[in-house]
C-alpha cells in the first residue's frame, strides 16, 4: 500500500513538473526551464540539485542502484528531464552544457532501458534513438 502511494504521488508529481517545463519551453523561458528541471530533480531523488548537476551519467545511475538495483522510474524520469534541460541549454546557447546534458541522459537511458518494458520501454528506446542520431 505505501509503495503504491509513493509511486503514485512520484507520478503526479512529475506530471507536473514536466507540465511546467514543457510550458517555459514552449514561451522560450529557457532559464525557467533549467530551475524548473533541477528543482524537479531535487524532488524526484529527493536530494540537493547541486549534488546531482554535479554527478556524471555513471554517478546518477550509482546513485539510484543504491539498493542494489536500478531505480527504473527514477532514471526514466531522469533522463526525461536531463533531455528537456538539455534543449533549453541549446535554446540559450550553451552547445557545451547541452551536450553534457545529454550524454547524462544517455548514460542514464542505457542502463534502465534493460530493465523496462511496454509503454516506459518504447519510451526509452526512442529517447535513446533521439540521442544517438
Amino acid at each position: 500500500m505505501y509503495q503504491s502511494d509513493w509511486l503514485l504521488r512520484q507520478i503526479e508529481m512529475m506530471g507536473h513538473a514536466f507540465r511546467r517545463l514543457l510550458d517555459a519551453l514552449r514561451e522560450h523561458r529557457p532559464d525557467d526551464a533549467v530551475e524548473i528541471s533541477r528543482e524537479a530533480a531535487g524532488e524526484l531523488l529527493d536530494s540537493d540539485s547541486a549534488i546531482i548537476d554535479a554527478l556524471t551519467g555513471d554517478g546518477l545511475v550509482t546513485l539510484l542502484s543504491a539498493g542494489g538495483e536500478l531505480d527504473v522510474f527514477r532514471a526514466h524520469m531522469l533522463g526525461e528531464l536531463l533531455v528537456a534541460r538539455a534543449e533549453a541549454h541549446d535554446e540559450l546557447g550553451r552547445v557545451a552544457e547541452a551536450a553534457a546534458e545529454r550524454a547524462r541522459a544517455l548514460t542514464l537511458l542505457r542502463a534502465a532501458l534493460p530493465l523496462a518494458d511496454g509503454d516506459d520501454a518504447a519510451r526509452m528506446t526512442e529517447l535513446v534513438g533521439w540521442l544517438t542520431d
